[in-house]
């Protein structure tokens, strides 16, 4: 007979995806072992570690880069799947906190080109974390909505419900006004403008369960006919919440990827510059 229950075992994908982060941790921490062990062994000889930590900072900005550069690159692509590359993507990220502390000495800098540099790793570390949070949560929660939009076609479908809700509204004038100046006085803005700032920085559904219970209300004022036109308004109005949710989700992701990879892309052309300026002054250069 085979059991209703399913026992977890050690090939189960929560198994692995445990295993997985225990041993992506373990590698981390041996690396930034490892390198800590380095710098404190130059310090103690009397030799430069800011070299030694700033190349390897350097070079894990590279590596970083190069997650968002793997779709555009054939040859980095070949060297491992899109779920590798995140992988990388994120342990390097976390390491880079260790690694920066280390290389400024766990201390403010004095510079002005310093103090900046820092300020924009600063932003690029705490955006990665916060994106690593909002791609696996905010995921989960636009499942959670039975129809998936695409973003780009968001305001052509806000278009198409506005115009519908219309035409259902001017039916019912046919027989009472009652649908007519609640749509006026209730509706019309909801379906035809966008959401405002507050509902876009804390998308959530109280305008929608509102509304709905006002429609609700609306039904000793209402023939039986009418009662069901004011249940597909109803429905057209949690409609048009869907897509307002949609679009403040996924335009959260959009935002915040735009600005990641634009600061990004900064502190890695600033720390190349750093780099070079850092051997000019210490005589590396000629």
């Amino acid at each position: 007979m085979k059991s209703d229950v399913n026992i977890p075992t050690s090939n189960t994908p929560r198994s692995k995806l445990r295993g997985r982060r225990v041993r992506n941790v373990a590698l981390m921490i041996f690396a930034l072992i490892t390198i800590g062990s380095l710098v404190v062994w130059q310090n103690q000889n009397l030799i430069h570690s800011t070299f030694t930590t700033g190349y390897i900072l350097l070079g894990s900005f590279l590596l970083l880069t190069a997650f968002n550069m793997r779709k555009r690159i054939p040859s980095i692509a070949q060297l491992g799947s899109a779920a590798f590359w995140m992988q990388v993507h994120i342990y390097v990220g976390l390491a880079t906190f260790v690694l920066f502390g280390l290389h400024v000495g766990w201390k403010i800098p004095n510079g002005q080109f310093e103090l900046l540099l820092t300020m924009l790793y600063l932003i690029v570390a705490v955006s990665g974390v916060y994106g690593l949070y909002v791609t696996r949560t905010i995921p989960k929660k636009l499942s959670a909505i039975n129809d998936e939009v695409i973003y780009e076609s968001i305001p052509n479908f806000r278009v198409k419900l506005a115009a519908e809700a219309r035409g259902l509204v001017l039916e019912a004038c046919q027989h009472s006004d009652v649908l007519a100046r609640f749509y006026r006085n209730r509706l019309a803005e909801y379906f035809e403008r966008p959401r405002s700032l507050a509902y876009l920085a804390n998308p959530n559904g109280r305008l929608r369960r509102q509304l709905t219970s006002e429609i609700d209300d609306l039904d000793r004022y209402l023939s039986s006919d009418q009662r069901s036109l004011s249940q597909q308004l109803s429905l057209m109005v949690k409609k048009k919440d869907d897509l307002d949710y949609h679009a403040a989700q996924q335009g959260r992701l959009k935002i915040w990827l735009f600005a990641h990879i634009g600061f990004t892309y900064s502190l890695l052309l600033l720390s190349i510059f750093h780099g070079v300026m850092a051997h000019a002054f210490a005589g590396g250069l000629r």
